[in-house]
């Protein structure tokens, strides 16, 4: 009240201009002051204007009115300015705790400090301070400005009112006010301060010349030569800087020259009973010199001792009032211990798996605290890194360090870790009495010869290359073709000197020699070179590619020749690593004069031989052709914009142009008829149109009563479609309750299908027609279609919340017509009365792509539903068995696809007899045996839990639990068996090989050279690529994250690929994305196809679904050229929404029972809203379940990239948001809000999606092995619970059945969960597969797959949401 009457007497005098702004600012200061100092008890400190005993004197000098700074608050500003802010480090000494050398303490750098012999013998001599005094030099920047200065209660510290007497318009928080010397904060409720010595505590110099401490007699000789300090133990310690205030010394107090003194009870070095007994009561040991780590007593307790001017002190146990801040310090020191062990033996884990290993670690007896925590680690995380950095700096050189680990990396980025600012007391690690052995991982990789070959030879050359020479000339020689690659070699001088370049015509240069010319007809046929440069497409050659004469002739314009193009290995996907004598076949040719021919060369075709599945293992000889400079090589055609390999196609020319016969021509006519749609079977004629039974597009028929696909603009309905769903406007947010809310400045939200498309149109054709033109002849170009409307049920007035329980097939029937044109059409499908079925609708559905069905019609106008009338039950000539395939576009064969014939003959397709390498808990096997494509017999996986919930689900598979380069070598050797009795599979057993191999063998390599490549040959990439040389499955599989096609510029793709087709493969690539496909998240993987000679190359499957356009970039950039798949639909039926089925109980294995209280705290603040997040946290104080509080966050910093809030608050919570070196001081803990995501929200998109909620009608990011909050995918939150979601609903999330099992404990199930592959999107494979496996049965039989075999079609049903429940 007093403070409050003297504030407003101030405030009149000033509005009565009794006194002037300076000098009215000067008194409000002077009076908080001193009232804020009668706060906290401790005036003397808060008036006290420098450190070290410079100390300015009463307030009265600041109502001279002659300036001076702004308050105590600016000195200890730029007192912290001015020193050097680093972080704290620890360091281990040697081995025994009796040698304390200087290079392994942390230091001050303080002066020349007094021996202990020049102590004794001049008696008791005070350090001398190593900082000059800081006082304050009036000047004009230290003026104080014309504002009115206040109190804020609600944020303990200090603001200013702009606006000065005139009135405030906001407020201006100012940070609050530091102690000079420890940094902690003054009006901080937990400041403590030292209760003070006891009365018989002695000086440390008397101290150290007690008879139960000393080690030597005063008459014994050596005395007055021992240099080494003498050692003791201190317990019953606390440790405070000189104004009393108990304080932490490992946070860089100490390096910055701070004194730091403690007292307690000093024993002798052998004493080991931490009591008091037997000690000798000590003050104001120090200042402190030095603290170091001498390692772990009996591998548990870290041994911690602090150097002064006269001894080393072991510190023992803490005082009663010390004992919270150095519990911090163990915790840190044995949670550091705990992350280099773990990440010692298991290098590859994320940062959800080392959280679960510090959470579900029992800390050591004897220890202040009971448990460790996400927010201990990353309270921690300063200090736990540069243990790291020490562990490795201490480690082998060929050893890899740890620091680079994944989930060191994302520990660093998360917690804000400062690196490279590296002192010499960091290279001392952690030292360990026993060495830890490490598990063993795969052994090294068994390879076929083959294999071996391909990566030796490759390598050979180009770590040499690397190594000598840069990036950019590596890229330039990688876009040489083969011919100039072997030019280059050396060997051809004469050849190349032989060349004869002509200036290029507008669009080719070529010359020719040593052809004679024949006029007339050409009936042999070579290649030639080209040599010169042409712009063809987009493309610019600058090397010699030969071409292929297929015809010659002369006309007006000369003699000319036709060329079929050849491919160079360097200018298709393979890059540097193709074989420089290998060609491809390309759909490229024109013609040319042959005066621009220049020599002959010759090209052999390799077939596979007739044995080609039995020669896999074999020691076969690399090189196809001699390399004698003129003769090459080709085996596959090459797809130049899908990177598809293939086997040349069987193209035969007839009778009428054998003698101008291309292939290339004929591919391309085929193509472009194809692409020209037509009509057929005329009908009738009247009113102006001429009808017909049948049009085709892209190979595809289209009868009359067949479903068909429409774009969403080909039609719309009667029923006014309702408005879509909108978010509700952002209100007004408070921002002293929610301060991070500002972060969220962007209106997308992650995980929501708002802005996907909108599904295509379904309806059956009712007419197919083309108008009358005036001559009497129909307009076949413009071909029309008269449909039915069919509506799907969020079409109807129910609007969307209808699709939540209706199945996700069903149609409802309309009377209502339409006219389209036959363009809009983008597929064919099936619409059946659901009644009319002789099967269950479940059994209809899953028997194919593209089925849908109906029960009722719908009436818009009267918003009604009633019974279909009689000719929409019969559909009419559904045109079963005609043309049910997809067309594949351009360059694609759709041979497999079109078959007309009337009657189907059904073929029973044979399963394809599968290994599943890498198989973990079966989701790519399961979605090959929904696809109806495979029978899984043997599986490999080295993870217990993981290969234990594949045989629940696969009891009769065979599933191998040891390294799988060990049974590869046991079955190259001859053996049948292996150690435990299983019987291997032998070559010729396998159809199928399929798998996913791990990556992390070279995923941390930025280049290859001669030691990276040892690791990449020995990885599991190459191993799986040897199974298949072994075994020549007919088909393979590898799965992958989607960043396995850009590893190390794509290198391990084009290896991947150059292998498959030196063994003969058909092989291509692709990105899918899961969601596309049924999966109720954004999951994009890559996936390489290969089919052994003879069968027919599966495409990637069509999407079956709508998904958020942003998570369906699926194309890939390899050499700066881009690839993308065979998928020519983006838009095809409805996005995943949730279904009625999956609303449930939540699974009791939620994973919740061991979260720490402040985690679910946390949980329970984040609002249900969509896209809620950590920014939405309120900061305040909340009572936690195990009884303690959290602290409200303190924003103690100007934010330069963000300013302040509206209400003038400040928003930077450590000094790195001013631009100055980050504070360890500036760190805070156990608050709702976490402290080290506003650190380093600026630099990571705000970390948007931590601790978020999923959306009911949204989907889930991608799923990962562990869900934790502050993990990779933060999005991990319920909709409307406060859990993290359970195993059962990521088992959901990623498409598995609700039947599926899975083994072990909670984190077995979601590692199993989130390694797997999505059944769905292998099914999707799967059907593909199986597709040309009925294909290449139709050609041999003259058969045609009836729906009891191959369902064909070009999509499938619409897929479920987010998975919520396990019922």
């Amino acid at each position: 009240a007093d403070v409050q009457r003297r504030l407003s007497a101030l405030d009149a005098e000033l509005r009565c201009q009794e006194l002037s702004e300076e000098r009215y600012l000067a008194k409000v200061k002077a009076l908080l002051r001193r009232e804020l100092a009668a706060e906290n008890g401790d005036a003397a400190t808060l008036f006290r204007r420098a450190s070290n005993g410079c100390a300015r004197n009463s307030e009265e000098e600041w109502e001279q009115g002659g300036g001076g700074e702004d308050g105590a608050m600016e000195v200890e500003e730029a007192a912290a300015s001015s020193s050097s802010s680093s972080s704290s480090s620890s360091s281990s000494s040697s081995p025994s705790p009796t040698e304390s050398p200087a290079s392994s303490r942390i230091t001050r750098s303080s002066g020349r400090q007094p021996s202990i012999l020049s102590v004794f013998s001049k008696g008791s001599v005070p350090p001398s301070s190593s900082h000059p005094p800081v006082c304050g030099v009036p000047g004009e920047k230290n003026k104080p400005d014309p504002k009115t200065l206040r109190k804020s209660e609600s944020q303990r510290g200090w603001t200013l009112w702009e606006g000065g007497a005139h009135g405030a318009s906001r407020v201006l928080q100012t940070t609050p006010p530091k102690c000079v010397d420890c940094r902690q904060y003054l009006d901080d409720p937990d400041l403590k301060f030292f209760q003070g010595d006891p009365d018989d505590a002695l000086e440390e110099p008397e101290m150290l010349t007690d008879e139960r401490l000393s080690i030597f007699d005063a008459n014994e000789d050596g005395f007055e030569s021992y240099e080494d300090l003498p050692q003791h133990k201190v317990t019953s310690f606390s440790v405070y800087d000189k104004r009393g205030h108990l304080c932490p010394f490992d946070t860089g107090l100490i390096e910055r020259n701070i004194e730091l003194y403690f007292s307690g009870a000093v024993k002798p070095i052998y004493d080991d009973n931490p009591c008091l007994d037997g000690g000798v009561r000590a003050k104001k040991l120090g200042p402190i010199n030095a603290w170091w780590i001498t390692g772990f007593d009996g591998g548990e307790k870290a041994l911690i001792g602090f150097t002064t001017a006269f001894a080393d002190y072991i510190l023992m146990e803490p005082s009663e009032e010390y004992a919270p801040i150095f519990a911090l310090m163990q915790e840190k020191i044995y949670m550091s211990k705990i992350v280099v062990e773990f990440l010692q033996n298991n290098r590859d884990v994320s940062y959800e798996d080392l959280l679960n290993k510090i959470e579900t670690t029992v800390p050591p007896v004897g220890l202040n605290f009971n448990r460790f925590t996400e927010d201990s680690l990353l309270r921690h995380a300063q200090f736990v890194v540069e243990q790291v950095e020490s562990y490795d700096e201490a480690g082998d050189s060929d050893e890899p360090p740890v620091l680079i680990t994944p989930c060191m990396r994302d520990l660093i980025k998360l917690a804000g870790v400062t690196l490279g600012k590296r002192r010499a007391v960091r290279r001392q690690a952690i030292r360990h009495p026993t060495r830890i052995d490490k598990d063993k991982g795969p052994t090294k990789a068994t390879t076929t010869k083959l294999v071996y070959l391909i990566f030796d030879t490759f390598f050979s050359e180009q770590i040499e290359k690397d190594e000598r020479e840069d990036d950019k000339e590596n890229a330039t020689k990688r876009r040489r073709c083969g011919v100039c690659e072997v030019r280059r070699r050396g060997g051809q001088k004469g050849l190349e000197g032989s060349f004869k370049v002509k200036e290029p015509e507008p669009s080719v240069g070529l010359t020719w020699v040593g052809l004679s010319w024949v006029r007339g007809n050409v009936r042999s046929r070579g290649a030639i070179e080209w040599a010169g440069r042409v712009l063809q497409g987009q493309r610019t050659v600058g090397w010699p590619c030969p071409r292929r004469v297929t015809a010659m002739w002369e006309d007006s314009s000369g003699q000319m020749f036709h060329a079929h193009w050849f491919c160079p290995g360097s200018d298709t996907v393979l890059g540097a690593t193709s074989d420089p004598l290998e060609l491809f076949l390309v759909d490229e040719c024109e013609d040319m004069q042959l005066s621009y021919i220049h020599g002959k060369v010759t090209v052999v075709y390799k077939p596979p031989s007739e044995n080609w599945a039995m020669e896999g293992g074999l020691d076969m000889e690399i090189k196809m052709v001699e390399d004698d400079g003129r003769t090459y090589f080709y085996q596959m055609w090459y797809d130049q914009e899908y990177a598809r390999f293939e086997t040349p196609p069987r193209v035969r020319p007839t009778e009428d142009n054998k003698y101008k016969f291309c292939m290339s021509c004929a591919r391309l006519d085929e193509v472009r008829h194809k692409e020209i749609p037509k009509v057929a079977e005329p009908l009738e004629e009247g009113d102006g149109k001429m009808f017909y039974a049948m049009a085709t597009k892209n190979g595809v028929q289209y009868r009359v009563g067949d479903g068909v696909y429409l774009l969403p603009e080909a039609f719309s309905f009667s029923m006014k479609p309702a408005s879509p769903a909108k978010r509700p406007k952002k209100e007004a947010v408070d921002e002293d309750l929610h301060p991070e809310h500002y972060r969220k400045y962007s209106e997308y939200i992650k995980g929501s299908n708002l802005d996907a498309p909108d599904p295509f149109r379904v309806g059956r054709i009712k007419e197919i027609f083309c108008h009358i033109r005036s001559n009497g002849k129909p307009n076949e170009a413009d071909i029309k279609l008269r449909i039915w409307k069919f509506y799907r049920p969020e079409n109807t007035h129910k609007s969307m919340k209808a699709t939540y329980h209706a199945d996700i097939n069903l149609l409802y029937w309309s009377d209502e017509e339409t006219t389209v044109d036959f363009r809009a059409v983008q597929g064919r499908c099936t619409v059946v009365y659901g009644e009319d079925l002789t099967e269950s609708i479940q059994d209809y559905s899953a028997g194919g792509l593209d089925r849908f069905y109906f029960l009722e019609a719908y009436n818009a106008k009267t918003k009604s539903f009633e019974d279909p009338p009689n000719h929409a039950r019969s559909s009419g000539n559904k045109g079963k068995g005609k043309g049910k395939g997809k067309g594949k576009g351009k360059g694609k064969s759709s041979s497999s696809c079109e078959q007309s014939e009337p009657e189907p003959v059904e073929l029973k397709l044979p399963k394809l007899r599968t290994l599943d390498v890498f198989s973990g808990c079966g989701g790519l096997s399961e979605g090959f045996h929904q696809a109806g494509v495979s029978e899984t017999l043997w599986a490999i996986e080295m993870w217990e839990p993981a290969a234990q919930a594949f045989r629940l689900n696969n009891p009769g598979t065979t599933v191998f639990t040891e390294d799988c380069n060990v049974l590869l070598k046991l079955v190259m050797s001859g053996e049948k068996t292996n150690s435990l009795g299983q019987k291997l599979p032998q070559k010729g057993d396998v159809e199928m090989l399929c798998g996913g191999p791990p990556c992390q063998g070279f995923s941390g390599m930025n280049r290859f050279n001669s030691r990276t490549y040892s690791k990449f040959k020995n990885s599991l990439v190459v191993s799986f690529l040897s199974y298949c040389d072994y075994y020549r499955p007919r088909f393979f599989l590898l799965e992958n994250v989607r960043n396995f096609v850009s590893f190390k510029r794509s290198m391990v793709l084009k290896l991947t690929l150059r292998c498959l087709v030196r063994m003969g493969y058909q092989c291509t690539f692709g990105v899918l994305q899961a969601g596309q496909y049924g999966v109720a998240q954004t999951r994009r993987r890559a996936i390489v196809l290969a089919a052994a000679p003879g069968e027919k190359l599966p495409m990637f499957p069509e999407p079956l679904h709508v998904f958020a356009p942003r998570a369906c970039q699926l194309s890939v950039v390899v050499d700066d050229k881009k690839f993308v798949s065979n998928i020519t639909r983006w838009d095809p039926r409805p996005r995943n929404g949730r279904g009625a089925t999956e609303l449930g109980s939540p699974d009791p294995q939620r994973g919740m029972g061991d979260m720490s209280a402040l985690v679910a705290a946390r949980m329970r603040h984040i609002p249900l809203a969509p896209g809620s997040d950590w920014r939405d946290l309120p900061n305040i104080e909340v009572r936690l379940s195990d009884g303690t509080s959290t602290r409200k966050l303190r924003y103690t910093h100007h934010e330069k990239k963000n300013g302040r809030s509206s209400s003038g608050a400040l928003r930077g919570v450590c000094s790195c948001a001013e631009g100055k070196p980050c504070d360890p001081a500036d760190r805070q803990f156990n608050t709702l809000i976490p402290w080290c995501l506003p650190h380093t929200g600026n630099r990571h998109n705000h970390w948007a999606g931590l601790y978020g909620r999923l959306e009911w009608d949204g989907f889930f990011s991608t799923t990962v092995t562990n869900p934790e909050p502050m993990g990779k995918q933060g999005r991990v939150l319920h909709p409307e619970q406060h859990r993290v979601v359970s195993v059962r609903e990521c088992a959901r999330s990623q498409g598995f059945p609700d039947t599926y099992r899975l083994f072990g404990n909670i984190l077995d199930k979601h590692r199993q969960v989130g390694n797997a592959v999505p059944p769905p999107l292998a099914k999707a494979i799967g059907l593909e597969i199986r597709a040309c496996v009925g294909a290449r049965m139709r050609e041999e039989s003259g058969a045609t797959v009836g729906r009891g075999g191959i369902p064909w079609g070009c999509g499938g049903s619409r897929g479920a949401g987010i998975p919520w429940g396990w019922g």
